[in-house]
């Protein structure tokens, strides 16, 4: 009978868990709309362990863009190794590969609500941003995640999501 509790008590927890985690998608795309310096290339949330929600955005700041790559939401005590770099390019690149690394960071150990942000000058030229994440949860493989391809201005003003 106690091995009957424990599954159910089990089982609603992880129901509650994913209940509330499927609201912070919609909760985080609303905080995007309220700052218009940053544009977020949202992660969608990552079942690993139980659950986490990291996301990887570009943004900026004068004429210093940044990424950044932020631990959202963990629903147990997970050990999460990060790298954020953050690349550019004056012509449009199809990959990361044909962009130039302007700034990385690495943490062993990305808490919930913790952010690992860098910075680069845009050296007075319009150009192309991207960044990109890097992640392991535990003991598991390593995973990546890229913002869409950005422009940003000389002066950092963000002029749009770059399609070709």
């Amino acid at each position: 009978m106690s091995v009957k509790k424990r599954c159910f008590g089990l089982a609603a927890a992880l129901s509650c868990a994913l209940l509330i985690c499927g609201g912070l998608p919609v909760q985080a795309a609303a905080a995007q709309e309220a700052a218009p310096v940053a544009y977020a290339a949202e992660a969608e949330a990552d079942l690993r362990g139980l659950v986490t929600n990291l996301s990887i955005e570009v943004g900026s700041e004068g004429d210093r863009i940044w990424g950044q790559a932020k631990n959202n939401f963990t629903l147990f005590p997970s050990t999460i190794e990060v790298y954020v770099e953050l690349y550019s390019s004056t012509q449009y690149p199809y990959s990361f590969r044909e962009m130039e690394l302007e700034a990385e960071d690495y943490t062993a150990d990305l808490n919930m609500g913790d952010a690992l942000r860098v910075y680069a000058s845009t050296g007075g030229e319009q150009k192309y941003w991207l960044a990109r994440m890097r992640y392991k949860f535990d003991d598991r493989n390593w995973a990546e995640k890229l913002s869409p391809i950005v422009i940003y201005s000389a002066d950092g003003e963000f002029l749009g999501e770059a399609f070709e």
